[in-house]
C-alpha cells in the first residue's frame, strides 16, 4: 500500500527481493523484533490472534511500535462486502521507519494467486512510508487494477478500484487490523466496505491456510480444497 501513492515499484530485484532483508543489520533487526515479541503478552510468532483485537492497552492508549521494530515478511488480506469471506491476499515485506516524528508504516509487495495462494502475480507495488498518529493508520489508495488471477471470486477477472483503509498499529504485535471503504469500476462498479488484516509472518513460506482478513477473531478464510493429487 503506498499509503501515500500506489505503484509499480522497481526497486525490487525481481520477485524474490521482496522476501529478503538484504543485510546482516535487517536480519539483526528482525532478530530483536522476534525476542521483544517474545516479552509481548498474549503475542505469539505464528500469527495467531492476539488478546486484544487491535493491540491496544487496558486502557484502550493506542501507542505505535518503535521506529524499526516491526518488519519482516506480511500477509496483507483484504476482504469486502462484495466477495466476503473470500479475501485478497497480498504477500511481501513491512518495515517502520522513523518518519515525522513517529513511527511510519511502509510495505514492499504482491498480490497472490487465489488458486494456490502460493505465486505471485502482477507487478511489485510499493506503498508509504505513512506516518501513524498516535497509532492511527488513514491509508487513502489511489485507482489501481489487480491482477485477474488475485480475484478470488471470478478467477482470471481483474478488479480496478480505490480505497482507503482505516485502523490501528498499536504496540509490538504480529496481527494488525481494520476497515475499508471503497469504490470499484469495471465488471462491478459501486461502494464497496470490508475490512483488512496484516499478519506478521516468520518467514515468506508460512502463509497460515485459514488467513485473517478482519478484528474479528472468527475473521479467517476458508482453507484451500485439498489437492486431489497429492
Amino acid at each position: 500500500m503506498k499509503l501515500r501513492s500506489l505503484r509499480p515499484s522497481l526497486l525490487l530485484a525481481g520477485a524474490s527481493g521482496l522476501f529478503f532483508f538484504g543485510c546482516a543489520d535487517a536480519a539483526g533487526r528482525y532478530d530483536d523484533f522476534k525476542s521483544r515479541l517474545r516479552a509481548e503478552p498474549d503475542s505469539g510468532l505464528d500469527g495467531a490472534a492476539d488478546a486484544d483485537a487491535d493491540g491496544a492497552d487496558e486502557n484502550g492508549a493506542c501507542l505505535p511500535p518503535d521506529p524499526n521494530i516491526v518488519q519482516g515478511p506480511a500477509l496483507l488480506a483484504l476482504d469486502t462486502n462484495l466477495i466476503p469471506g473470500k479475501p485478497i491476499l497480498f504477500l511481501g515485506t513491512i518495515d517502520t521507519p522513523a518518519i515525522e516524528g513517529t513511527t511510519g508504516v511502509h510495505f514492499a509487495y504482491r498480490a497472490l494467486d487465489a488458486m494456490n495462494r502460493h505465486d505471485l502475480v502482477g507487478p511489485a507495488l510499493e506503498v508509504g512510508p505513512i506516518a501513524l498518529d498516535q497509532g492511527q493508520l488513514s491509508a487513502p489508495i489511489p485507482e489501481s487494477t489487480l491482477d485477474g488471477r488475485a480475484n478470488p471470486q471470478l478467477y482470471g477477472t481483474p478488479v480496478t478500484s480505490s480505497m482507503t483503509l482505516e485502523g490501528r498499529i498499536c504496540g509490538v504485535r504480529t496481527f494488525y487490523c481494520g476497515t475499508l471503504t471503497g469504490i470499484t469500476t469495471g465488471l462491478l462498479t459501486g461502494p464497496f466496505t470490508g475490512h483488512f488484516g496484516i499478519t506478521i509472518l516468520s518467514g515468506p513460506g508460512t502463509i497460515p491456510d485459514q488467513p485473517r482478513f478482519g478484528c474479528d477473531p472468527s475473521a479467517l478464510a476458508d482453507p484451500l480444497p485439498a489437492d486431489p493429487q497429492q
